[in-house]
This record gives structure tokens, C-alpha cells and sequence, in this order.
């Protein structure tokens, strides 16, 4: 038990570093930029290629491009309240609830649900 609580503190320690480190400003920055200038140059480098359909490679590229760059913003902060964050509530109850049936209770809390397609 004691091994147990040693490494669910270790990771705890380890997720509030994760949720107390800032991205950096000038990263951010530069990801949008680099991604923008790469957008705006593709065409002039593939118009030889696929023809009278570069523009609807470079829509297809870009967007892929830009919801990745937007992934990256979303996952940037993983823990909150909000509907793409991890679900702590959700998670740290059915930890309970295990750890109280390893101690034999019968009275157990019940698993939180999902409220309007959301699990908190």
C-alpha cells in the first residue's frame, strides 16, 4: 500500500508540473508563423506537379496543417473543466471506489456519468 501511494504521489507531483509549466510565448509564435508560411508557399511548389489542382491540395494540406496547430493548442492545457480536458472527477472516483472495495467496503460511491455528452 505504502509502494502505492509512493508512486500516486510521484505522479501527482509530475501532473501538477505539467499543469504549472507555461508554454512559452515565442513557441506558440512560431509554430502559427512557420505553419502560415508554409501554407502560403506550398502552391508555388507543387503547381507543377498536380496542375489545375493545387488549389484543392493546398486547401486539404493547410487544413490539416491548421487542425493540427489547433490540437496542439487544445492539448496544451489538459486539465480543467472544460469538454477536451481529462476527466480528474471522473477518474479519481472510480480510483475511490477501488480503494475502497480493496478494503472490503460494500458502501461505495458510484461512478460518475456523463452530463450532456461530457464526463468531468
Amino acid at each position: 500500500m505504502d509502494q502505492s501511494l509512493e508512486e500516486l504521489t510521484s505522479i501527482q507531483g509530475g501532473c501538477e508540473r505539467i499543469s504549472n509549466t507555461p508554454l512559452p510565448f515565442s513557441y506558440n509564435f512560431l509554430i502559427h508563423r512557420i505553419t502560415a508560411f508554409y501554407c502560403l508557399l506550398l502552391p508555388f511548389g507543387i503547381v507543377g506537379l498536380v496542375g489545375t489542382q493545387t488549389p484543392f491540395v493546398c486547401l486539404m494540406i493547410a487544413y490539416a496543417f491548421f487542425g493540427l496547430d489547433a490540437i496542439g493548442d487544445e492539448v496544451e492545457d489538459p486539465f480543467g473543466i472544460e469538454p477536451n480536458d481529462l476527466p480528474l472527477d471522473a477518474i479519481s472516483r472510480d480510483i475511490e471506489i477501488d480503494v475502497l472495495q480493496m478494503l472490503g467496503e460494500t458502501d461505495t460511491p458510484k461512478s460518475l456519468q456523463a452530463e450532456r455528452d461530457i464526463l468531468l
